[in-house]
């Protein structure tokens, strides 16, 4: 697989986490448990698909450049990023005892491959 095309898969797919928790939050909500989600809670839920949001933008972006800096510094922010989403959630699992939403397997599957993969491919462009 070429770095680029790397890059449009976890683009899309953020883009594809994202829209969900900007335009239908509730349904986000839903889908990790929570059926009737505060307002403090639906926030979170924009915050966070927006982030997810900009994230694609900017993996397009980085699709779109010929620049290896700019490609190699979105996926070392992938990287830096995910991994740190993945202590964050081991933590409230195993620390603040929050309970698993229910693809939490195929979740945590899903970001270990884009950090491997951002990392694989960050060194691959020097």
């Amino acid at each position: 697989m070429k770095t680029n095309t790397f890059i449009l898969i976890v683009a899309a797919y953020s883009l594809l986490l994202g829209l969900p928790a900007v335009f239908v939050p509730v349904m986000a909500s839903e889908y990790f448990g929570k059926p009737l989600p505060t307002s403090n809670e639906l926030s979170l839920f924009n915050f966070l698909g927006g982030y997810q949001l900009v994230m694609g933008f900017l993996g397009y972006a980085a699709y779109r450049s010929n620049e290896k800096t700019t490609r190699r510094a979105w996926l070392l922010a992938v990287a830096f990023l995910t991994i740190l989403a993945e202590i964050v959630y081991f933590y409230n699992l195993n620390v603040r005892q929050i309970p698993p939403h229910k693809t939490i397997v195929m979740d945590m599957a899903i970001w270990g491959l884009m950090a491997i993969g951002a990392l694989f491919f960050w060194n691959k462009e020097k």
